[in-house]
């Protein structure tokens, strides 16, 4: 992708890849305004609701940022404000325009958008939308894994780890798997690089925590604590970068 290009009016200020919209549409972040205009293709809930959407010939996914916690319950899709840069959307954007230059199976950015109003701010960000591709969770509910892929699960995530990102959420949900069985991370909100250290075994604790809780939950989930051990296997074999 080229050089991202900001566009800024009344405060606020929209960050875009212009190789893929060389027109950006500010409209497009808005939901209503795209079933209006049927580019919507309906959305899906996860840590904030996803809207998936067609537009300038490429399949995308709009994510509102949104709080969690107590917290959220109060106010649910603000942040206190200290400037675009500092924004979950554009935090979030250039860390995946800094993964997708390294080589590294992450959603293309798009467009992040960053409103102010008064001390906060509300944000946005649209990825292009993996083909073809399901969760982790969502392909165990329904068949096995082989061991191949268990192991390039592995893998990815020890490339990401190589390259110091710190996924703040790694769970059997933000996992994706297309239909040529390459393996995808996804959701890279409040994520960052940071120097090696123990996060690593903490993200990997959390996504085996992620599988046992899911499988807990769902009756004859197709993965036992052997395809863990393949993972960890093609982790450990993927080495360091130099």
């Amino acid at each position: 992708m080229g050089t991202p290009l900001d566009i800024r009016e009344h405060g606020t200020v929209i960050r875009f890849d212009a190789d893929t919209l060389p027109t950006m549409e500010p409209r497009l972040f808005d939901a209503d305004w795209l079933k209006d205009n049927q580019l919507w293709l309906g959305s899906a809930e996860g840590r904030g609701q996803a809207h998936f959407l067609r537009y300038a010939d490429s399949d995308m996914v709009l994510r509102h940022f949104q709080r969690g916690g107590l917290v959220g319950r109060v106010i649910r899709d603000q942040f206190f404000r200290f400037g675009a840069v500092k924004s979950r959307a554009f935090r979030e954007f250039d860390l995946l325009c800094e993964m997708r230059a390294a080589g590294l199976m992450v959603p293309r950015p798009l467009a992040a958008r960053y409103a102010p109003s008064g001390l906060l701010y509300r944000a946005a960000i649209i990825t292009e939308r993996i083909p073809n591709a399901k969760t982790l969770q969502e392909i165990l509910c329904n068949i096995p894994l082989q061991a191949p892929t268990w192991g390039a699960i592995g893998a990815a995530i020890k490339q990401m780890h190589n390259h110091s990102v710190f996924h703040s959420d790694l769970n059997c949900r933000n996992i994706m798997i297309d239909a040529d069985e390459n393996v995808w991370i996804i959701d890279f909100d409040k994520c960052e690089t940071r120097t090696p250290g123990n996060w690593m075994q903490g993200n990997l604790d959390r996504l085996l925590r992620s599988l046992r809780k899911t499988a807990g939950q769902v009756p004859n989930l197709h993965w036992n604590e052997a395809d863990w051990a393949i993972l960890m296997a093609g982790y450990s074999d993927q080495g360091e970068t130099a």
